[in-house]
């Protein structure tokens, strides 16, 4: 039987002190993603940060002709779509499971919430 799910399988939400994850807690939420559906499109709108957990996220750079090229990957040491809190809201790449498992995904309404500080 396979271990429960917990965010704290990604390294940066298991590196925040006590205080703050249980602050940022009740607002993640449990993800499971197929193989290449797409997390974010080149000039979409971002609403989301996501831990991978169990996932591998693949993150391309989408070029005027529509073909693409990989950029970078992630896994459980990262969170994907930062630029959020720092005054971004959209992203020039398309980002999807290589690996498609479990991520957190924290809904992200108000960067400048309290939430998030």
């Amino acid at each position: 039987m396979p271990a429960p799910h917990n965010p704290n399988q990604n390294h940066l939400l298991a590196a925040l002190p006590t205080a703050e994850f249980e602050r940022l807690a009740p607002h993640l939420e449990l993800v499971t993603m197929s193989l290449g559906e797409v997390l974010y499109e080149s000039g979409g709108q971002l609403q989301h940060v996501y831990f991978p957990t169990t996932s591998i996220l693949s993150i391309h750079y989408v070029m005027e002709d529509g073909s693409s090229a990989e950029i970078a990957g992630m896994g459980n040491e990262g969170v994907l779509g930062i630029s959020i809190f720092m005054g971004g809201n959209t992203t020039p790449s398309r980002s999807v499971p290589f690996i498609g498992a479990a991520t957190v995904s924290l809904a992200v309404v108000d960067p400048r919430s309290d939430a998030y500080q």
